[in-house]
């Protein structure tokens, strides 16, 4: 099985250099694919971090935005899977073989349960909630994957959507009645969102901010909305 890691990245270049290390390991041992999918309004030096590694292909995407950024890349993937991965999120070491299971059980999409680089209580409870599928289940950091067979299927990530283009996905993916398979294995999550922001007011953020996609509210109104109540670039 080749796997496609797609990451998507703007002004990542600290993290590329952790998450980079660890993948190249990986595919030394395994038939893996490493491609970096820049948006073009990148500043920072994740080009000249990206020319450190011989098995990562970088890419500068024709358009910014997470979605766009993964359906140019999925263009260029070799792969028969794709994984979307986060370039704050660090994959379980056994990653390789959990999707190769899940791939052979005839099922043809997923993702990963979750926990935070950092401890804490607080954290660890929403960490909980990213090992059941449920109405949060399948954000971004949870590292989807597709046999590029249901990803055509899906027509990609929707482009529009300048937020929230995880959960769109998902949704899309339930509707169509495609099986997740949900990895038990955790991925590592960066915290640092928590680090500027009280674990209240980033939940209840996102919670409103959720409350909007569901609603309906335009995704430009919600990047907005996001990006005026958290500090955070998105």
């Amino acid at each position: 099985m080749m796997l496609s890691i797609i990451i998507p990245a703007y002004n990542e270049q600290e993290n590329l250099t952790k998450v980079l290390s660890f993948l190249c390991e990986q595919a030394n041992k395994f038939p893996i694919e490493i491609i970096v999918s820049n948006s073009p309004e990148t500043t920072d030096n994740s080009f000249k971090v990206c020319k450190n590694f011989s098995k990562v292909t970088y890419l500068i995407s024709d358009k910014k935005g997470r979605a766009a950024q993964m359906n140019f890349a999925v263009k260029k993937a070799k792969g028969s899977v794709f994984l979307f991965l986060h370039a704050d999120v660090i994959l379980p070491e056994n990653f390789y073989s959990e999707i190769k299971k899940v791939i052979q059980s005839e099922k043809k999409a997923g993702f990963f349960a979750y926990q935070f680089d950092k401890k804490s209580s607080l954290l660890s409870l929403n960490s909980k909630f990213t090992a059941k599928d449920g109405l949060f289940a399948g954000g971004g950091d949870q590292c989807h994957f597709f046999t590029k067979e249901a990803f055509t299927k899906l027509n990609g990530y929707n482009e529009e959507f300048c937020i929230m283009e995880d959960f769109e996905m998902m949704d899309r993916v339930r509707k169509q009645k495609i099986p997740i398979v949900i990895i038990q294995s955790k991925a590592t999550v960066s915290a640092r969102k928590y680090d500027s922001n009280s674990w209240l007011k980033v939940n209840l953020i996102n919670g409103y901010v959720f409350l909007k996609y569901k609603l309906g509210v335009h995704p430009i109104k919600l990047r907005k909305t996001y990006k005026s109540l958290l500090r955070e670039s998105v």
